[in-house]
C-alpha cells in the first residue's frame, strides 16, 4: 500500500443514487460505488427526498470504494462533490434538516413560477439571473414553502443545494460555489453573487444563503466521525465541488468553446461552454457558470429523455431490458413509419419552458406494434434535444463537434439516431462515470495535483476519434420528420391538451 497521497475521490450525489469513485492522478478509475434511493412522492406532481439518505449514501460508498481500491486512506488527497441542481434543503440555526428536500423534478410550484413571471417579468428576470425559472428550481420551491408551509418557513435558518448540504455534513463547514448556485435562480451568473435586486424584489432574506467560493478551493476538512465512519483520514481536505453537469462537462475536457456534449440519462442535456456571458433575452435555454474561472455554459434540458424509455419499459412494454428494447427499435425503419412521441412526461425546459406540456403519441395505426412504439420514443428523444441544438446555432454558439455521453451511449441505435437527427458527427466519450470523475480532478485541483482545471484535463482526458457518422439516406428524411415533429406541440396546446 501507497502512504503518499497518490489519488482522488469524486462524490456524485445524484437523483436516483450516490456514487463514489477514486481514480489515479491520470484519471485512471480505481474504484467505483454505487449506492441506490428512490425519489418520494408523497402527493402527485411531488418529489422529494429525506437529505440523511444522502449523508448515509455518501459514507457507505466512501467506505465502499477505499476498499475496493486498495488503497490506504493516507493515499486519498482530496475529496470533491458533484450533486443534481437545483434542489431545495433547509436547514435550522442547529444544522438539521427542517424538512425533507424538494427536488428539480418536483412541479408543485407552478403557481409560484407564474407569480414570478407576472411580478418580475422576463426582461429583469433576464438582467438578473440570465435564466428562465422552473418548478423544482430553489427560488419557485422556497415560494412554495414561504405560502404553503409557514412553520418550515419560520424554522429555516440556511438554504443549501445537495452537494453543499453533503459537504457540509462532511466537513462542518456551510458554503456554495457558482456552478451550482446559478441553478437555483437567486444568482447573477454574470458576477458570480446572490442577485441583490431579485432578493429584494421577492423579499427573501439574503441571510439564508451561504457564502459563495470558487469550485476548486478547498471548503474544509473531513470531521473525526466521518473519517471514523469511513475509513478515511480526519482532516482530509474537502474541496467545494460543483453541478453534476458542469463536472460531468470537465471530466470530457468540454471546457472551450468548439465542443458539445449531449448527456442521454434520465434527463437529457446539451452542455456548450462560452467565454463571454451570453444568456437568451427570450429566456428559453438555461445559462450557468462552469467550474473553471471566467468560463459560462449553456444548458439546453429536456426532462425525460432515458426516461421516457423507463416509462416505457415499465408500463408499456414490459419485461424487456433497454439493450432489447433499443434492439426492437432498431428492427423497423426510421420515423416509425409515421408514428411520433413528444417525451413530455414531466412538462418540458428547452424550448418550450412549460411545466404543464404533455407527452403524447401521434399517428398511431393499426400497423404499428411495440417496436415502432420503442423507437417513436427513441426519435422523440432525440428530437427534443435537437431543438436545444437548433436555438445554440441560432444563438450563434459555434462548435465543431457534438460529444455523446450518459448511458445512451451503451447501444449504437441511440448514436445513429443523434448523428442522423442532428445531422453531424457525433463523438462517443470515452469516459466512465464522467460526473465522480468530474468531481475527483476538482480534488485534484484544489489539492494542488493539477495547475488548475486545464491541466486537470490535458492529463487525464482522452477523447475516441472515431465518430457516428450520418447516414446520407436518413438525413433528409429525418428533416422532413423533424419539422412536422416541431409542429405537433403547438397544435396540441391550441386545443388545450
Amino acid at each position: 500500500m501507497s502512504n503518499s497521497p497518490s489519488a482522488l475521490m469524486g462524490i456524485d450525489l445524484g437523483t436516483s443514487g450516490t456514487k463514489t469513485v477514486i481514480t489515479d492522478v491520470n484519471g485512471k478509475l480505481l474504484a467505483n460505488a454505487l449506492y441506490d434511493y428512490p425519489i418520494n412522492s408523497p402527493q402527485p406532481g411531488w418529489a422529494e427526498q429525506n437529505p440523511e439518505t444522502w449523508y448515509r449514501a455518501a459514507l457507505t460508498t466512501m467506505s465502499q470504494a477505499l476498499r475496493q481500491s486498495g488503497l490506504s486512506a493516507e493515499s486519498i488527497a482530496a475529496i470533491s462533490l458533484a450533486g443534481q441542481m437545483h434542489t431545495t434543503v433547509c436547514l435550522d440555526k442547529k444544522g438539521k434538516t427542517v424538512r425533507s428536500a424538494i427536488l428539480w423534478a418536483d412541479q408543485r410550484s407552478r403557481q409560484q413560477v407564474d407569480q414570478v413571471y407576472r411580478q418580475i417579468g422576463i426582461e429583469k428576470l433576464y438582467n438578473w439571473t440570465g435564466n428562465p425559472l422552473a418548478t423544482g428550481f430553489m427560488l419557485a420551491s422556497w415560494l412554495w414553502i414561504r405560502e404553503n408551509e409557514p412553520d418550515s418557513y419560520r424554522t429555516t435558518s440556511t438554504l443549501l443545494l445537495p452537494k453543499d448540504y453533503l459537504r457540509y455534513r462532511l466537513t462542518g463547514i456551510l458554503g456554495s460555489e457558482p456552478s451550482d448556485a446559478a441553478s437555483t435562480l437567486l444568482f447573477d451568473p454574470v458576477n458570480h453573487e446572490w442577485s441583490k435586486p431579485l432578493l429584494n424584489t421577492l423579499q427573501i432574506d439574503p441571510n439564508l444563503l451561504p457564502t459563495i467560493q470558487p469550485s476548486w478551493e478547498i471548503a474544509g476538512q473531513l470531521l473525526p466521525e466521518v473519517a471514523e465512519a469511513t475509513g478515511l483520514l480526519p482532516g482530509t481536505p474537502v474541496v467545494f465541488g460543483g453541478s453534476d453537469q458542469a463536472l460531468q462537462a470537465l471530466a470530457q475536457g468540454v471546457i472551450e468553446p468548439g465542443l458539445i456534449s449531449c448527456t442521454i440519462g434520465t434527463g437529457g442535456q446539451l452542455f456548450s461552454p462560452t467565454l463571454k456571458p451570453i444568456p437568451d433575452p427570450a429566456l428559453r435555454i438555461h445559462f450557468f457558470c462552469h467550474v473553471l474561472p471566467d468560463v459560462w455554459h449553456l444548458e439546453a434540458a429536456t426532462l425525460a429523455a432515458g426516461l421516457s424509455l423507463k416509462w416505457l419499459r415499465d408500463n408499456v412494454v414490459t419485461g424487456y431490458d433497454y439493450q432489447s428494447l433499443a434492439t426492437m427499435a432498431s428492427q423497423v425503419p426510421a420515423g416509425a413509419e409515421g408514428l411520433f412521441f413528444l417525451p413530455y412526461l414531466a412538462g418540458e425546459r428547452t424550448p418550450l419552458m412549460d411545466p404543464n406540456a404533455k407527452a403524447a403519441f401521434v399517428g398511431l395505426t393499426l400497423r404499428h406494434d411495440r417496436r415502432h412504439i420503442v423507437r417513436a420514443v427513441m426519435e422523440g428523444v432525440v428530437f427534443a434535444l435537437r431543438q436545444g441544438l437548433e436555438l445554440m446555432i441560432e444563438m450563434g454558439i459555434p462548435f465543431e463537434r457534438i460529444l455523446a455521453s450518459g448511458g445512451a451511449t451503451s447501444h449504437p441505435l441511440w448514436l445513429q439516431l443523434q448523428a442522423d437527427i442532428f445531422q453531424r458527427p457525433v463523438y462517443v466519450s470515452s469516459t466512465q462515470e464522467a460526473t465522480a470523475r468530474g468531481a475527483a480532478l476538482l480534488a485534484g485541483v484544489g489539492a494542488k495535483v493539477y495547475q488548475d482545471c486545464w491541466d486537470a484535463c490535458k492529463q487525464t482526458v482522452r477523447q475516441n476519434e472515431n465518430p457516428v457518422l450520418p447516414q446520407p439516406e436518413y438525413v433528409n428524411l429525418y428533416k422532413d420528420i423533424y419539422q412536422k415533429y416541431c409542429q405537433i406541440y403547438p397544435a396540441l396546446r391550441s386545443i388545450g391538451i
